[in-house]
């Protein structure tokens, strides 16, 4: 039995320990981004995302914006895109309720960089092509800076599976535009930050910040909340 000078120690240490494996835990969880959604503690506001010159799907002016915040190099957002998204954009985009917003937030090497500045130049060049293009190159990722994602191989896609974009155009484009285009890549990933982003994928609907690839039911509770504000 703890004397009583060992007694009045133990609950402080105790606390301190569960406080230790909470913060444990919370860091682990985001680290892999398969947590229940994080809300950020600086208050997000969509009203508050830059979605000028940004890619987006959906009607302009539809009553709901997701903002996305993305690396094409990123396992995560595969799974999302390729998985949830879909789902969301039959059940919300394609009826006019929704419409979701690209940025960059491309952290995972060199190979990030050139397919968010391909991005860029799919948007600019191609804007009705781009979702397909954004969807073929999450078709075509492989591990994480493993072959796939650099400019040569991104054109040589193109050629591939979306024949209606003239990649020697995206080719020139993303050379002639290329720091303009890494300084609005720059932007978004910084914006992202300040939202309490810190991985991909990210979201900010309404006043809430989504880390990580949630499931389905995450983002319409989410979306329906938004639409019967």
């Amino acid at each position: 039995m703890p004397t009583d000078t060992q007694s009045k120690y133990i609950v402080p240490i105790a606390i301190v320990a569960a406080g230790l494996l909470i913060a444990g835990a919370v860091y682990l969880s985001a680290g892999k981004n398969t947590s229940v959604p994080v809300i950020a503690d600086n208050n997000p506001s969509i009203a508050n995302v830059d979605m000028q010159g940004e890619p987006f799907i959906g009607d302009s002016n539809a009553p709901v914006t997701l903002a996305y915040w993305l690396d094409f190099q990123c396992p995560f957002c595969q799974r999302f895109d390729l998985q949830t998204l879909p789902m969301i954009v039959d059940n919300y985009v394609k009826i006019g309720k929704l419409k979701i917003v690209f940025k960059d937030f491309q952290f995972l090497g060199a190979d990030s960089q050139d397919a968010g500045l391909a991005a860029k130049a799919v948007w600019e060049l191609y804007p009705k092509s781009y979702f397909k293009w954004h969807q073929t190159m999450f078709n075509a990722q492989d591990g994480e800076n493993s072959g796939f994602g650099d400019i040569n191989s991104i054109i040589q896609l193109i050629r591939k599976e979306t024949p209606e974009i003239d990649a020697d155009k995206i080719a020139k484009h993303v050379q002639e535009k290329r720091s303009e285009y890494q300084q609005e890549q720059d932007a978004d990933k910084a914006e992202g930050g300040s939202f309490g982003i810190s991985g991909t994928p990210g979201f900010v609907i309404g006043s809430q910040t989504i880390s990580g690839a949630q499931p389905i039911n995450v983002f319409t509770q989410l979306i329906d909340a938004e639409l019967n504000n």
